[in-house]
């Protein structure tokens, strides 16, 4: 099993997302927040199962609200690197 750690950027992204959204709904911010850690925690087991991106970096678009979350693997460690809202989703 990997160990997943969030760089700085990336939850400092996590934070902006949830005050982006609590100013509308703070429930619905909790919610998107619990989906996009649910996505991430799934890494764990399946690290490799997301497509590479860039060098040593993968992308995953979470499938319900459709946030792009990029990681890196180092060994036994996951990375969190950044995560934005999908631009390129419909």
């Amino acid at each position: 099993m990997y160990n997943i750690e969030f760089q700085e950027s990336a939850d400092e992204n996590l934070d902006f997302i949830f005050s982006y959204i609590a100013e509308d709904n703070w429930i619905v911010a909790i919610k998107v927040i619990n989906k996009i850690n649910q996505t991430i925690q799934n890494l764990r087991l399946f690290p490799y199962m997301w497509k590479p991106y860039f060098e040593l970096m993968r992308e995953i678009v979470e499938p319900k609200y459709k946030f792009r979350i990029l990681y890196k693997i180092v060994w036994n460690n996951i990375f969190i690197v950044s995560i934005t809202k999908n631009t390129n989703s419909f």
